[in-house]
């Protein structure tokens, strides 16, 4: 149960999303800066920049949504789960790390094993269920139809 005290002492909500809403700013606004820098091309044949800039003005102007218009409340921000988080990220990790070396296959079972354990809840055959789906649709999408040379076994 939550006593006043503990509200108190947990960071308030609000300031912790006009901070959030600060970095998504600067991170969209030098986003958009290196975009503009790699040139944006012409509507009808597109530059490298132009994706770039598009999503940091996207980004920028979210940031400032959040600023803006983020209700005045004195609600505690809620804790962070840090066993999810941690995982997630490793997973991401793993995938990167392996993907060139130990191969396709092997990469995306650590990043669905390690993805998997981040939420107690998750059952073996549900995850074995999406490693196949994820394989066969990198298969079919990325090597087939986009011709991208993956190695599915090894580097």
């Amino acid at each position: 149960m939550n006593t006043q005290d503990d509200v108190r002492a947990a960071p308030n909500l609000t300031v912790r999303n006009r901070v959030s809403g600060i970095v998504l700013v600067l991170v969209g606004g030098y986003v958009v800066f290196e975009g503009w820098r790699y040139g944006l091309g012409q509507w009808s044949r597109l530059g490298p920049g132009a994706l770039p800039f598009g999503l940091g003005i996207l980004m920028a102007g979210l940031g400032a949504s959040i600023i803006v218009l983020d209700p005045e409340g004195s609600e505690a921000a809620p804790a962070i789960k840090w066993r999810p988080l941690v995982l997630v990220l490793a997973a991401l990790l793993a995938f990167a790390l392996l993907v060139d070396t130990a191969g396709l296959l092997a990469a995306t079972a650590a990043l669905v094993i390690l993805s998997g354990l981040a939420d107690p809840d998750s059952k073996w055959p549900s995850l074995a269920a999406i490693y196949v789906f994820l394989v066969l649709f990198v298969y079919v999408v990325f090597v087939r139809l986009l011709s991208i040379p993956f190695s599915m076994i090894g580097g």
